[in-house]
């Protein structure tokens, strides 16, 4: 039985014709279960050549009145004054009201100051913290876990932390702008969209090396790489992605093999800093600078875009160009264990580390080495697609583009700088304890970069 404690107060009469002879202010004056057999995955041998949530409802306020309110009389008046009762506390305990969404702070600011209202606030949302049913995901996309989460029964702490990030953004509205072989983002001519990449918005393609706007992926890196950025999630098939709600730009800046020049690849970043992007992916490097790539770097950066490149696969010391120039976020890479992966150039200039994989170890036991999962094709097949683990620097790279996604939608008045800082502030500490050469700033964390 629901007992109605009645409030002190004035009556309803009393409270609403208050409301009525009160003038507002105009607007003028504010993952699924494991799969049940082993699926048909496979190796690669890459390693490099880098929605928004709304967390309230958009038009209604909560609203608790001194005294006891009639429903009915509420409704009339809101005829008058421009809002509607749109629901009721369980015993009559609040009232919610809906306005014009772009008053919605007016109206909160009036209520507040009327003496008739106890209590007036946003009408906030929850979200689902539940991980993406895509059905690889789970059980072989350990780079993405939160610390403590089971990869195959065994317990995986140097994931980037994307499912606590999740809830608070998906990167949504942010273009990132994927400068490296193609994507595979389209059916046309020889080539065909991925399957798991349907249902993504792709923008602004760019074909540095041919000057058309059909910017497909006829090597298969740039598609995987594209995959960890923003791969299409909770749509039951394949992998997830990590700022799957982000718009890719896809630019292709590499050829066939995996090589592109300097005047291909500062065509293709300027490209993309002029198209709208807000972050640029480089996984790809090389052991030799120029004027004209450093140039193009410093167009984008001064465009306000953040830039994510790969240190390189040397194993030694020495970090790749562009991901040397001050500009770049240099992006190493770690194995499930969380230490560096052998393959990953380390050294002054290294900023951050990412999964990178190793597939010459299996140490969460699933039966496949420790790569990164993404549905991309084999060379010179770009129309058969299947799901494949590469090792990389190249890997690790958009691990750090998709969490600049996450931090600009979820921040968008931060400058390039705010969200590098945001991102480098946040990592996990690996390695000598501090900034070191070997892990930069340490092991990047989506969920604590979003708090910065």
């Amino acid at each position: 039985m629901h007992v109605r404690v009645p409030r002190r107060g004035r009556s309803s009469t009393a409270v609403l014709a208050f409301l009525v002879s009160t003038t507002l202010i105009h607007a003028q004056d504010a993952l699924a279960p494991s799969s049940p057999t082993r699926p048909d995955l496979k190796v690669g041998g890459f390693v490099n050549g880098s929605d928004e949530r709304a967390a309230f409802t958009k038009d209604e306020l909560i609203v608790r009145f001194r005294s006891e309110v009639d429903p009915e009389f509420l409704r009339h008046v809101g005829e008058v004054l421009g809002f509607e009762l749109a629901d009721r506390g369980r015993n009559g305990a609040f009232e919610v009201l809906r306005v014009p969404a772009e008053l919605v702070d007016v109206w909160a600011t009036w209520l507040a100051a009327q003496p008739e209202v106890e209590l007036v606030e946003r009408n906030a949302l929850c979200h689902t913290t539940a991980a993406p049913n895509d059905p690889l995901y789970a059980p072989y996309q350990w780079n993405f876990l939160n610390r403590g989460a089971l990869s195959n029964g065994r317990v995986s702490n140097h994931g980037v932390q994307a499912e606590a990030a999740w809830p608070t953004s998906t990167g949504s509205s942010v273009v990132v702008a994927v400068v490296d072989t193609g994507v595979a983002y389209e059916t046309y001519g020889g080539f065909a969209q991925a399957p798991d990449l349907a249902g993504r918005s792709f923008v602004s393609p760019y074909n540095a090396i041919t000057g058309t706007t059909h910017a497909n992926d006829d090597n298969g890196h740039g598609t995987h790489v594209a995959g960890t950025i923003g791969q299409s999630t909770n749509n039951g098939l394949g992998v997830a992605g990590i700022a799957y709600g982000c718009s890719i730009m896809p630019v292709k800046v590499l050829n066939s093999a995996g090589s592109g020049s300097h005047a291909q690849i500062a065509n293709g970043i300027t490209w993309a800093a002029d198209h709208g992007a807000k972050v640029i992916n480089l996984s790809l490097g090389g052991s030799t600078g120029s004027t004209t790539l450093s140039n193009a770097i410093t167009y984008a950066w001064g465009r306000g875009v953040v830039i994510c490149a790969a240190t390189g696969n040397t194993g030694r010391s020495g970090v790749s160009y562009p991901a040397r120039y001050t500009n770049c976020i240099a992006v190493g890479a770690t194995r499930f264990d969380g230490n560096r992966s052998g393959y990953s150039t380390y050294g002054t200039g290294i900023d951050v580390v990412a999964p990178g994989g190793d597939t010459s170890v299996d140490q969460n036991g699933d039966g496949y080495g420790d790569g990164i999962l993404q549905q991309t094709f084999a060379t010179g097949a770009p129309t058969t697609f299947s799901y494949y683990f590469f090792q990389g620097t190249s890997m690790a790279t958009p691990h750090v583009a998709a969490i600049a996604a996450l931090v600009i939608a979820h921040r968008p008045t931060y400058t390039n700088t705010q969200v590098r800082s945001a991102i480098e502030s946040s990592c996990q500490d690996r390695g000598s304890a501090g900034y070191d050469t070997r892990y930069g700033n340490g092991l990047v964390d989506a969920a604590a970069a979003l708090t910065r």
